[in-house]
């Protein structure tokens, strides 16, 4: 079985994706913040993107996380690269 990160983080277009529930995003909306909820087809959240998420210090908080989790950094973010 693959392991499905709940958080990822693509460093070239600064986007942290934060999956919320299984399922496939049907539609979306953008918040005032830079941030878009996208939905599944019962209206539900499937995903968070938060854009500007190094602008935002969100990446550092993600990895000072996973330290005190005591965790390898990859299982809290993920970064993609492109």
């Amino acid at each position: 079985m693959e392991e499905r990160r709940v958080i990822v983080y693509d460093p070239e277009a600064d986007i942290l994706v934060v999956r919320v529930r299984k399922g496939r995003a049907v539609d979306s909306e953008w918040l005032d913040n830079d941030v878009v909820l996208l939905f599944n087809e019962r209206g539900e959240v499937v995903e968070v993107e938060v854009h500007g998420a190094r602008r935002r210090g969100l990446v550092e908080v993600l990895k000072a996380l996973a330290g005190y989790l005591g965790v390898a950094e990859g299982m809290v973010v993920r970064s993609v690269e492109g």
